[in-house]
């Protein structure tokens, strides 16, 4: 049975009732969130916007487009997905983005931030091209405005004739106390529609005579004045780009939402921007005083210390001897940095989503003698692809490179899995790719990176997940290793199977139960032909498991060494296969997606195997 969307009933109901029904929305979205793990604090920050959103716009006829869209909570429960709502990010469930193959309502599928006026803008070019007009809006977070395809589509909006509406959801961008008063009155003379007309009779009688064109003229250089005196900067920033500016709003008044709402839904002049102040978490205390802490909730209680955190331990254990610069983007609590950053603020540097100009400027920073280090997401970092081909692997520029979360992640699904980067790093001539064991290998390989230096641009995958380690016992072992790949068990020498990286780690329990010969596989970019020419002969069953996109993965090393040597063996892979891995709890998705565990076993018992 198809649910029926909300969105209609609001219509109905008075400000007192949608104020009753915001809380009964943000306390469904955080039992929902507690339970299945997910975004709370920006949801919770978006409630009173989407009920008025919808009820001035029909989701259904405008297009509406949430950016990044792990703040369209509100949006799948008012469009069809209350109950289905209880499923989400969980295998089978509905996604925790927007998604076009979920609903007809999730214009733009997004979990990287900055895409969604680049979209609206596309719509709009596409439906004028069939003579169709449609209300077209963007809604964009303080963060992904800090984004470079923001500012690039910002900067195009004008030059297509463009009537995008676009809102802001901001809680730093505010206009000084003293000049608040004449801001909100000139607020509501701009929204004026009496003040709107009266304006393009004016501009019209003006601009039929000469002096009329003098007073113009002047008239805009006043205009202007007043905008970049009473307006924060931002605001001037905007409208000089050609973008109509409206607020700030109250992001939590809906009456007031409401009345904004309506006048941008009229105006046809120009692309505009309004600006809603909203508080994430908003109406639960303990979000309020910690947005950073409650934007991703999970229910996982774990006693391991993330490798995240074992990154972050071991650069401010270093930071006491060792000059370096760190960069991320937007990410210092998820990526550990936030441990080196409390003791040696001075050695992070975060530049907001902006991963390609990360990228090169951390290139940069070691062309003028600072080693530095880029500690980035698997997946955001494939947005830097251009500039780590261009700017740093052309130059052999030696920059250490941390990607966190490469491979499978959970819950988050496709948008955030990091299974491409082994693939499309192989192919760039000049760098490494270094893959730990465990986390004591991970510190050890980021020690080493430092302490004897690099030469080449070097990249440490590592997984999210952790172990169950004492951090001061890590720090206390920390020596110089090499990347040569690591015997496991050694049993049968007829069945060799190539495990990659942390995959050691997370099936440790099962190498001993198969009758093959393990090999932990250190480092994809080089390769170890000292094991290689040890292990892989004639007649040999070799097995290669990996955490990465079988197209372009390890894999691929070791097809080409066997047809290289002339060896005539059997091999095979396992990794994902030519798709994109849905959401799900993360070692479920490893057991059915990547280690396919009874399908090994069984090929080993009985040798039958694929042939090259």
């Amino acid at each position: 049975m198809i649910e029926k969307p909300l969105y209609h009933a609001i219509r109905k109901m008075d400000y007192e009732q949608l104020n009753e029904f915001a809380k009964k929305m943000r306390e469904y979205i955080y039992e929902t969130v507690i339970k299945n793990t997910g975004h709370l604090s920006s949801n919770l920050g978006t409630v009173e916007l989407t009920l008025a959103l919808y009820r001035i716009f029909d989701p259904e006829k405008d297009i509406i487009i949430w950016d990044t869209s792990h703040q369209a909570y509100n949006h799948k429960l008012l469009t069809g997905r209350w109950n289905d709502f209880k499923t989400i990010r969980q295998k089978n469930g509905i996604s925790g983005f927007t998604n076009i193959f979920e609903s007809k309502y999730d214009y733009f599928g997004a979990g990287h931030a900055g895409t969604s006026i680049a979209a609206a803008l596309g719509y709009e070019l596409g439906l004028r091209t069939q003579g169709i007009e449609k209300n077209i809006i963007a809604i964009v977070g303080d963060g992904a405005m800090t984004s470079g395809m923001v500012l690039e589509s910002l900067n195009q909006l004008k030059s297509v004739n463009s009537k995008i509406k676009i809102i802001l959801l901001n809680n730093e961008m505010s206009i000084s106390p003293n000049v608040g008063a004449i801001a909100k009155l000139l607020n509501k003379v701009r929204i004026s529609n009496d003040y709107f007309n009266l304006k393009e009779k004016l501009k019209d009688s003006l601009e039929s005579t000469e002096v009329g064109q003098d007073i113009e003229t002047v008239l805009k250089k006043l205009k202007d004045g007043v905008k970049h005196t009473v307006y924060n900067n931002a605001s001037g920033i905007f409208e000089d780009m050609g973008i109509k500016y409206y607020g700030p709003v109250d992001g939590h008044n809906i009456e007031e939402i409401e009345k904004y709402l309506e006048f941008i839904k009229n105006y046809k002049d120009s692309p505009c921007i309004l600006h809603l102040k909203t508080i994430k978490g908003k109406g639960m205390d303990f979000a309020e005083d910690n947005p950073t802490k409650f934007h991703g909730v999970s229910n996982k209680k774990t006693e391991n210390v993330s490798y995240s955190k074992v990154v972050g331990y071991t650069l401010a254990n270093m930071a006491k001897t060792e000059e370096f610069l760190t960069f991320t983007a937007a990410m210092e609590e998820g990526t550990g940095l936030n441990i080196l950053k409390k003791k040696y603020p001075d050695k992070v540097i975060d530049l907001g989503i902006t991963e390609p100009s990360i990228v090169t400027a951390a290139g940069a920073v070691r062309l003028a003698g600072t080693f530095s280090i880029v500690d980035i997401y698997s997946t955001f970092m494939q947005r830097a692809f251009d500039s780590i081909i261009h700017d740093i692997a052309l130059q052999k520029i030696p920059v250490l490179f941390l990607l966190d979360r490469a491979g499978i992640v959970g819950e988050d699904g496709p948008t955030h899995h990091g299974v491409f980067d082994v693939s499309y790093l192989r192919l760039i001539p000049n760098v490494e790719i270094l893959t730990p064991i465990n986390a004591q290998d991970l510190a050890n390989m980021l020690f080493t990176s430092i302490k004897k230096d690099i030469s080449h641009p070097t990249f440490i995958r590592f997984p999210r997940g952790g172990e169950l380690i004492n951090i001061d016992e890590l720090l206390s072992n920390l020596k110089i290793v090499d990347n040569s790949w690591k015997i496991i068990t050694r049993n049968n020498e007829k069945n060799i199977i190539f495990v990659v990286g942390q995959l050691i780690e997370e099936y440790k329990e099962l190498w001993n139960k198969l009758n093959a010969t393990i090999i932990g596989v250190r480092s994809v970019k080089p390769i170890d032909d000292h094991i290689l020419n040890i292990f892989v002969k004639d007649n040999t069953n070799i097995f290669t498991i990996e955490e990465n996109a079988i197209k372009g993965g390890f894999n691929e090393e070791i097809k080409s060494y066997i047809l290289k040597n002339n060896i005539k063996c059997t091999i095979q892979t396992f990794g994902i296969d030519d798709d994109f891995v849905p959401q799900g709890n993360r070692k479920d998705l490893l057991d059915e997606y990547v280690m396919k565990e009874n399908l090994l076993k069984e090929l080993l018992i009985t040798a039958k195997n694929v042939n090259l």
